[in-house]
């Protein structure tokens, strides 16, 4: 049996918003957390983001530097957050649903693509076909947590436009940033 010296629980390729933008969700789910939903994902220093991918525990290197690869190949881009979701699973998860934008699905499939003949494998759940873009704002909260996070959601929110500006790879739990790279920079 082989030790792996990996101390998270899995990895994701991210995407991150614009400072303003960034700032505008994080003062929205702020806002909720005011208004009595206790915090468990902004407890955890989380930036808002849209995953490209998810992974179990495997070894980061590799999707570090195919992030890094890839990001030189993108351009920032606009995206709206338009309506808020919630995934039916026992995670409770509150989520930002992007507009659909073929160029948000054009770099998923892209990057599924390399994933591929990198012989890298994510959840099935991100994988071209199943996956559902969004931005998470809150998950493992109680059914009456939730009710109320969507209660509030739904009467204060408002669609949001930004600009997708970095790519970046995560370990999760505890959330550790392993690398971010601005799109399109050498």
């Amino acid at each position: 049996m082989t030790h792996e010296p990996w101390t998270h629980q899995g990895l994701a390729v991210e995407y991150y918003f614009d400072p303003q933008t960034e700032k505008q969700i994080l003062d929205f789910r702020n806002s909720i957390y005011q208004q009595g939903v206790r915090p468990v994902l902004g407890a955890m220093n989380d930036r808002p983001h849209i995953s490209l991918a998810v992974f179990g525990r495997v070894d980061p290197q590799p999707l570090v530097n195919l992030s890094r690869e890839f990001s030189r190949q993108l351009t920032p881009f606009e995206i709206q957050l338009s309506a808020i979701g919630v995934f039916p699973t026992e995670d409770n998860v509150l989520f930002l649903i992007p507009a659909a934008n073929s160029r948000l699905l054009q770099v998923h499939a892209e990057f599924h693509e390399l994933l591929k003949q990198e012989h890298i494998v994510c959840s099935p759940l991100y994988l071209p076909g199943n996956w559902v873009p969004h931005c998470t704002l809150e998950f493992d909260l109680s059914k009456a947590q939730l009710k109320k996070a969507l209660q509030l959601s739904q009467a204060a929110f408002t669609p949001l436009k930004g600009t997708l500006v970095e790519l970046g790879v995560v370990a999760f739990r505890p959330i550790t940033y392993l690398a971010d790279f601005k799109l399109g920079v050498e």
